[in-house]
This record gives structure tokens, sequence and C-alpha cells, in this order.
């Protein structure tokens, strides 16, 4: 039994041995939580992290001090590691990646150079596969990464938070580094990134650059961002959308909210392949131009037929668009390659597959709400 227990108290020496070191490394790290990568001036690379300065307070009863809450520090170096290697000379402690949250990556190197950030990022192990990525366009990532919203004062933590916020789907959907590489390894080769930019003295994210072989080769914008999603994962929820419709020779201007679509998308084993989409969507009226001939069920059901007749529209375009450059970046070939793999080696799919292929598209649509609360509950009172 003595030798049980002095077994037992060395082990737990061995445990608070273990224990303090790391508890005192943790103090001799600077956490990264932004970093952006530029083409260098003079180097390959040029590379920017942004530090979180962290304050304590001086006494009992003393404020902690106020101000300035990052700092961010720039390199250039003909690799990504040089660079870093670089800046960690210039902060007195150990760099450490395990709270990054977003990289913001140039258009000129997602255009020319994407695949050795992606590399970089993958083999850094301390560098988590949830890190967001986005592409910054009309100024340096530096730059962007730099600007500090009124309401989140970190510009890292603005952008995980914007992109966690499900409602942002529609316009620009978050894609962090582990989905970036899932679609990049699959049979198309293709993905996407979201669109950053400046906008006067705040970000504006709206929009999709899409990729093929960690090149970026096009750019999905405003509906064709939601249409892609549906596209890509058979569902989009929380679209808003604005639309016009003629009724009794008055054109009426009638925006929805809430809007979800759901596809089942399935395909026909012919020559060039194809695809048959079926949607059914729904959405809720939140304003209207006139509502007089908003309480006509004749009003109603023409809404719902002009949009599926939108819908069906949206779709066309956006496959269009992206078969126009060869670029399928919604795993539709991936489908056909996991489920028929000799009918899908027919069909030389990246050559002339993708662009030849055919769409059977069928849309349902319904108005959930009006969004006139107890309108139709209401009774005279009587006497």
């Amino acid at each position: 039994m003595m030798v049980k227990r002095l077994l037992f108290i060395a082990l737990l020496l061995l445990i608070c041995n273990g224990c303090v070191p790391d508890s005192r490394e943790l103090d001799q790290r600077s956490m990264i939580l932004g970093m952006a990568i530029d083409k260098g001036e003079e180097k390959n690379y040029a590379v920017t992290i942004q530090l979180p300065i962290l304050t304590e307070g001086l006494g009992q009863g003393e404020e902690m001090a106020v101000g300035r809450q990052f700092e961010s520090f720039h390199e250039e170096a003909d690799t990504i590691w040089d660079a870093i290697v670089q800046i960690e000379s210039l902060t007195p402690t150990v760099l450490f990646f395990g709270h990054l949250k977003a990289v913001a990556i140039s258009e000129a190197i997602a255009r020319e150079d994407l695949e050795k950030v992606i590399n970089f990022l993958d083999r850094e192990t301390t560098v988590a596969n949830q890190v967001y990525l986005l592409v910054v366009e009309d100024e340096l990532a530096t730059d962007f990464i730099k600007r500090e919203s009124p309401l989140v004062q970190l510009p890292a933590l603005y952008l995980s938070r914007f992109f966690d916020a499900d409602q942002k789907m529609a316009r620009a959907q978050g894609v962090k580094l582990f989905e970036f590489l899932r679609d990049s390894n699959m049979i198309s080769g293709a993905s996407s990134l979201p669109i950053a930019r400046p906008k006067g003295d705040q970000m504006e994210i709206e929009g999709m650059a899409v990729f093929e072989d960690y090149k970026m080769v096009g750019k999905l914008l405003k509906r064709e961002v939601g249409i892609g999603e549906l596209l890509h994962d058979n569902d989009i929820s929380s679209m808003n959308y604005t639309t016009v419709l003629d009724h009794n020779g008055v054109k009426i201007t009638v925006s929805l909210t809430r809007m979800n679509l759901i596809a089942n998308i399935d395909y026909k084993k012919s020559k060039p392949v194809k695809f048959l989409i079926d949607v059914k969507g729904d959405a809720e009226v939140i304003d209207v131009a006139t509502v007089k001939e908003f309480t006509d069920l004749e009003f109603i059901t023409k809404l719902e037929r002009k949009m599926e007749k939108e819908v069906k529209g949206e779709i066309e375009r956006t496959i269009a668009k992206m078969q126009e450059i060869n670029v399928e970046p919604w795993l539709l070939g991936h489908r056909v390659w996991a489920t028929a793999p000799s009918y899908f080696e027919t069909l030389n799919w990246k050559e002339t597959g993708w662009r030849n292929a055919q769409f059977e598209i069928d849309v349902s649509f319904n108005i959930s709400n009006t969004g006139q609360r107890g309108k139709y509950d209401k009774q005279k009172i009587g006497r």
C-alpha cells in the first residue's frame, strides 16, 4: 500500500513539474491573431502579422491602460517562413500561430502564387485548420488587415465574427483552411474564397474569388454567391432579395427576407451529362411599395411565379458564367465521379465535360409570410 502511495505522489510531482515550464512558456508567446500576405517590392513575399497589445493594471484600484489594442509587424523575404523569422527578431517573445483567426491574401498572390501560401499554412502545425482565408482586392492585404472597425477594434477578430454570422452567407461565404484544401483536392481542382475590399474607412466583404489549381481565375458577385452556395451545399438560407412585379399595370417593388432555397441535384448518364436541379424555395415579404394591391391573393400568386422564374434565371446565369471560363467550383463533377467513375471517365470533364454539361432546372416557390401580423385575424367587434 505504501509503495502505491509513493508511486502516486511521484506521478503527481512529474505532472506538476511538467506544468511549470508550459505555464511559463505562455508568458513568452506572442499570439498572432491575423496575418496578411502580399507580393514584396524587393523580395517574393511581404508578410504582416497582427498581435494584440496585452495590458494589465498597475495595482489595486488602478485602471488598465486604454489605447491601441493591436500592433502590426511587417517584413519582406523570399519565403513566408523567413519573413516570420525576421519579424520574430523584432518581438520580445516567441510568435505563436495557435490563435490565428484570419489570413488576408492579396489578389496578386491569389492569381499567381497561392499554392505556396496554402502549403505553408498547412505545414505549420500550430495553425488551426479552422482559420479563415480571404482575398483582398483594390489595396494591399497588409493595409486592409490594419483597418479598425468602430464595432470591433481588432481587425482579425472582426473578420472572424463576420464569417461566423450565418446571415452573411448569401453575399460572402466564410471559407476555412481545411475547406479550401478539401475542395481544391476534388476532381475539378476548383474552390473559392471570399473577397474583401476597402470602402472608405471600413471593410467591405462581398463576393467570392474562384480558383482552379490554386490560381484565381474568376469571381462570383452579389446573388451569384448565394446561387453558388446552393449548388455546392444543396441549400442556402437567410437570403435577401428584391424584385419588381407588374401588377394591374403598376410596377411594384417587393423586398423579401429569410429566403431559403433547397436543391435536389441528380444527373442523367447522357453525353454530354445532364444535371437535374429541383429547387424549392420560400421567403417572407419585408417591404412592399404599396399596400392596397398587396392584400390581393392574385398579387401573392404572381409574386411566387415571378420568383420561380427569377431564381431559375439566376441559376442558369451563374452556371453559364463558370462554364464560360471552364471552371466548376461546386463539386458537381465530383458527385458523378463518386457515384459512376467509369461513366465519369468518358466525359473528359476538365477539358470539355463541364463546359458542355446541360441543365434541367425546376423551381417552385412559396411566400410563407406576408409580414402583416394579425391582418387576416381581425374581426369586427359586435354590439
